[in-house]
C-alpha cells in the first residue's frame, strides 16, 4: 500500500502468502536457528545488492537476524506482534529471548509496537530504547447489516479466530454446556492445529448448537447475519477479529484483556475469560436482552485503526 517506493519481501521459510503486489519476493528456505549465520548472509547481499535504505521486519528471529544483517546507514525497524515477554515472562527460554534482545541492540533500531499493550511490554524491558506506537490496523468496507427480526427467539453468536490454546475455546464448549436447553448458537470460523480436537470435543460433550467450521472464504461477508461477536482469547497483542466484528457492526462480547481493552467502542460487554459461568450468564442477558450498538463510536473506533491511519504512521517512521 506505499506504491510509491520499491519493496523486497524475504521470508526465511515461505511460502509466499502475500498476494501479488509491487514487491519483488524471495524465499531463503532456512530455519531462522539452525541457518542463523546463513540468513544473515543472504539478507546481506540482498541489502548490498538492492541499495536497502530499510530493513523492517516482523517476528523474533526475523527482528534479531535483521540486526546482524543491517549494514551503515541502514534503518533498522523490528516489529514486535507477540506478548510473550508479558505472558510467558517466566520460562526459561522466553528469558532467553529477552537477554538476546537485549544484547543484540542496535543504535539504529526503532522497535514498533503493534498496541498500547506491546507498547508498555517493550518500554519495561528496554527502558533506555526507542519504541515507536503504530497500533495495528483494518481495512473495514461498509459493512451490509441485514434487517433482523425483534422477535427473534435464537441468538445467533459468531467467534473468528484459528483454533490454538489463547482462543479459549475450552471455555467456550463449557459455557455452552450450560447452554444446551437455550436457544443459543455459535459458529466459530479459523483453521489451526486443535481444529480437529475441538470438533471432536464439541462431539463428545453433544454440543449440537456449536460448529467449528474451519476456514472460509470471505467469512468477513458473513459477519453481519449473526447477532453477536464473541471473543474468549487469554492473551492478544492486538485484537483484529474484534475490529472484524465492528465492521460488521455487531454488538461484542469479549474477554477482559488488555489488548480488548484498549481497541474495544465504548458500551462492549467484558466477562471473565477463566469463569465459564460469566460467559454463560451474558450470553443468557444478550438473549433476553438484545444490545443496540452506538454507530458513532463504532466508526470512531474504526477510524483510530483504520489502514489510512496507520500508513501515515508508517510513512513518518520511514520518512524521520
Amino acid at each position: 500500500m506505499l506504491p510509491n517506493d520499491e519493496h523486497f519481501v524475504v521470508t526465511l521459510n515461505g511460502p509466499n502468502v502475500y498476494g501479488k503486489s509491487n514487491y519483488e519476493y524471495t524465499d531463503l528456505n532456512m530455519k531462522p536457528v539452525r541457518s542463523f549465520v546463513g540468513a544473515v548472509s543472504a539478507i546481506r547481499k540482498i541489502v548490498a545488492d538492492k541499495k536497502i535504505n530499510i530493513i523492517h521486519s516482523h517476528s523474533y528471529w526475523t527482528n534479531i537476524i535483521s540486526r546482524f544483517a543491517a549494514g551503515n546507514g541502514v534503518k533498522l525497524i523490528n516489529h514486535y506482534h507477540f506478548a510473550d515477554y508479558d505472558t510467558m515472562k517466566r520460562k526459561q527460554s522466553v528469558k532467553g529471548m529477552i537477554l538476546l534482545d537485549k544484547i543484540t541492540d542496535r543504535k539504529s533500531l526503532i522497535r514498533v509496537a503493534v498496541s498500547e499493550y506491546v507498547s508498555k511490554i517493550l518500554t519495561h524491558r528496554f527502558p533506555k530504547e526507542r519504541v515507536k506506537l503504530i497500533p495495528n490496523f483494518i481495512h473495514c468496507q461498509q459493512a451490509r447489516v441485514p434487517k433482523k427480526s425483534l422477535n427473534r427467539k435464537e441468538l445467533r453468536v459468531v467467534a473468528v479466530g484459528n483454533c490454538n490454546l489463547e482462543k479459549n475455546y475450552k471455555l467456550v464448549l463449557q459455557a455452552f454446556a450450560d447452554l444446551k436447553e437455550e436457544p443459543v448458537t455459535i459458529d466459530i470460523i479459523g483453521g489451526g492445529g486443535r481444529l480437529n480436537f475441538y470438533r471432536n470435543e464439541a462431539k463428545r460433550m453433544g454440543l449440537t448448537k456449536l460448529r467449528f467450521c474451519g476456514i472460509i472464504p470471505q467469512a468477513r461477508d458473513l459477519l453481519p447475519n449473526y447477532d453477536l461477536f464473541l471473543s474468549a482469547s487469554i492473551s492478544e497483542t492486538f485484537g483484529l477479529a474484534v475490529l472484524e466484528g465492528l465492521c460488521a457492526k455487531l454488538p461484542l462480547l469479549i474477554s477482559d484483556i488488555p489488548a480488548f481493552n484498549e481497541i474495544a467502542p465504548t458500551g462492549s460487554h467484558f466477562f471473565n475469560p477463566y469463569d465459564k459461568n460469566d460467559l454463560a450468564n451474558k450470553l443468557r442477558n444478550f438473549l433476553n436482552d438484545p444490545v443496540n450498538i452506538d454507530p458513532v463510536e463504532y466508526e470512531r473506533i474504526l477510524q483510530k485503526y483504520s489502514c489510512e491511519t496507520f500508513l501515515s504512521e508508517l510513512r513518518n517512521l520511514y520518512n524521520n
